[in-house]
């Protein structure tokens, strides 16, 4: 049997908490009348001009905040007045999309999405924007990792700290 020292217990603990990816969460709005609430995200998160981006909706039900399937939607892409992008109405039965779009100049975009349908009845169309910069990103970088994994990691090596002193381990 093999017995790991605490003190390389502990390196392992904060060494695990630091690798852990880190994903962006979506924006979510409500349509323009609250029937519905819409994800959005792009991979990568922030995009470049020229590079593949993938556009990504979730469509979400407001009373269970789970996926809502069967959603008819369009979606354009605008900058500066002008569409430069869009997808005339289509279905999703999954209640999440991922649609592929290169973006070709920096500036500032916005993404429309219109939602015409749900459960296969029509609705009276409810939008949602989303705004997107593109390239030039010279707006302030939101840290992946939220407050709750930097007090993680405080108390992790305080701990380290405290078991190296209690037991005389030292690095």
């Amino acid at each position: 049997m093999c017995v790991i020292p605490k003190k390389y217990f502990a390196v392992l603990a904060v060494f695990a908490i630091l690798v852990i990816p880190a994903y962006a969460d979506p924006m979510v709005k409500p349509t323009s009348a609250g029937t519905i609430n819409v994800g959005f995200t792009t991979d990568p998160v922030t995009p470049n001009p020229g590079d593949s981006t993938q556009i990504k909706l979730n469509f979400i039900n407001k009373q269970t905040n789970a996926l809502q399937p069967h959603v008819d939607y369009k979606i354009s892409v605008m900058q500066g007045g002008n569409q430069i992008f869009g997808i005339p109405i289509t279905h999703t039965a999954e209640g999440a999309v991922s649609i592929p779009f290169q973006f070709q100049t920096d500036g500032a975009y916005q993404i429309t999405v219109e939602i015409e349908g749900l459960v296969f009845q029509p609705i009276p169309p409810e939008t949602v924007v989303f705004s997107l910069d593109v390239g030039n990103n010279t707006a302030p970088v939101v840290p992946e990792f939220g407050p709750l994994v930097g007090m993680i990691i405080v108390i992790s090596l305080v701990g380290v700290v405290i078991l190296s002193k209690r037991n005389q381990f030292y690095f």
